[in-house]
């Protein structure tokens, strides 16, 4: 073999191994530290408690809700009322300890913070943790019954700044909304002498004040996202003199939820009172939640500064929340449709292949009037009154057997456009007691004609 050859499969030998050693994996060298804490589990802390060299006390107990952590501050200057923590901060200050290994330098600890984590079964963990943290690092020591030092931890100075007295007090969350959306049972709202009660039955939400009709499902979870998006600016400290305002507050908006299963259900109730406006932008309100079962409160009330904005998002006025389909079923479910005009009755129903007959297509537009089109403007009107008799159709919706699913008054009508200068809109006003339904329509005054058409004519004797 030439030198030259022998020179190529030396360099291709070299290429083969660099590849194979590139792509051979490699076992993980474990760190020789042994864990600081080795039987701590953070899913199974309830409560941490906190004590500082000064006297002040803090405690985090984990609730029923949303496993949500409660915060409880009692310091020098000010105590504020229980309040949920941001969960991101406790689980992170868990984690940390979780991931910690021993190798601190061990050294006394003079003034110590001392950290206690009750799990939900089994004996605390007490731990000690300087306050005086040197180079970017803390220490943390664990400490048995006895009082001493069992294990000695380095962790960062961010942790020992966390755990400060007035540090904590930012752990406060500034939500409005501390459960799902979708937990929630119950929105009320009252402003001055109108109040406004909502109730979800069956996924579905339903009025029940100041009148029981189908709620707008739309609206409804809509202003709880608005709640579950926004949050207070600020807090009052609760030594602030303010108690005048809310004996008379500007507005008051209960939110009701259910947590847990069949065997540990819990029900509670968050008040958001609103005060007057301290300026253009922003407002104060009075926030508390309390359990309905045992009626015992699970935080608050606590005073808050809020953006003006959020609370006038949310409705003030009933209409606001009523379905804005006129009949919330499918066109499908309707068996027959009763017209009544000018005294006369006509019944019109589907027959084996599922049409109304010769008038299946103006019955059709019927359905999808009341079925699937949603009103552009609702008023509630009072009950006396009515149009005039000659405007006047009544229809009957029907479901199998001939039961009346519900009744309606409708009438040609103009509508306000909600483009400002812009010349009214044609509509056919649909009545369901004292709610009025504007819903747009084209050539109202033809349609209504078609279904008086449709009125059978009275016998002659």
């Amino acid at each position: 073999m030439s030198r030259a050859a022998a020179l190529f499969w030396v360099f291709i030998a070299l290429i083969l191994g660099v590849v194979v050693w590139s792509t051979q994996p490699r076992a993980v060298v474990q760190s020789a530290a042994a864990e600081f804490l080795p039987d701590f589990s953070p899913a199974r802390t309830t409560r941490i408690e906190i004590e500082w060299p000064g006297g002040e006390r803090a405690r985090l107990r984990k609730s029923t809700i949303d496993s949500r952590w409660i915060l409880e501050l009692q310091t020098a200057t000010d105590s504020p009322p229980a309040w949920p923590a941001e969960t991101s901060r406790v689980q992170g200050m868990l984690r940390l300890l979780a991931e910690a290994h021993e190798g601190g330098e061990a050294r006394a600890m003079p003034e110590a913070i001392f950290l206690t984590l009750v799990p939900e079964s089994g004996e605390p963990i007490r731990l000690a943790i300087d306050p005086s943290a040197l180079g970017g690092t803390g220490r943390i020591a664990r400490v048995g019954a006895d009082g001493r030092a069992q294990a000695i931890a380095a962790i960062d100075e961010q942790f020992v700044r966390a755990l400060q007295p007035g540090s904590l007090e930012s752990w406060r969350s500034k939500d409005l909304l501390f459960w799902p959306p979708q937990a929630t049972t119950a929105l009320d709202t009252r402003q001055d002498s109108l109040s406004i009660e909502l109730t979800k039955s069956g996924g579905a939400w339903i009025m029940r004040s100041p009148l029981q009709i189908k709620a707008d499902n739309g609206t409804v979870e809509g202003t709880l996202l608005l709640l579950s998006k926004t949050g207070v600016d600020r807090f009052l400290p609760a030594s602030a003199p303010h108690e005048e305002t809310w004996k008379s507050p500007a507005r008051v908006i209960r939110i009701a939820a259910r947590s847990g299963g069949a065997t540990n259900r819990s029900e509670f109730e968050q008040t958001i009172e609103v005060g007057g406006a301290l300026d253009a932008g922003s407002r104060m309100v009075r926030i508390s939640a309390r359990d309905i079962t045992t009626n015992a409160m699970l935080w608050g009330p606590q005073t808050a500064i809020m953006n003006n904005a959020t609370i006038e998002a949310i409705p003030a006025s009933p209409a606001a929340f009523i379905s804005r389909l006129s009949l919330d079923l499918p066109a499908a479910d309707i068996a027959g449709i009763e017209i009544e005009y000018a005294g006369q009755t006509s019944t019109l129903k589907r027959n084996a292949s599922g049409t109304f007959g010769n008038n299946d297509p103006a019955v059709r537009e019927l359905l999808r009037l009341l079925c699937e089109m949603p009103a552009s403007q609702i008023a509630i009107q009072d009950a006396t009154e009515s149009a005039a008799p000659s405007d006047l159709i009544r229809v009957q919706a029907l479901g199998p057997a001939n039961a009346r699913i519900a009744s309606f008054t409708l009438k040609a009508t103009l509508m306000h456009s909600k483009i400002s200068g812009a010349p009214p809109v044609s509509a056919i006003e649909i009545r369901d007691r004292t709610v009025a339904r504007m819903v747009a329509w084209q050539r109202p005054s033809d349609f209504l004609a078609t279904l008086r058409a449709m009125v059978a004519p009275t016998p002659s004797p």
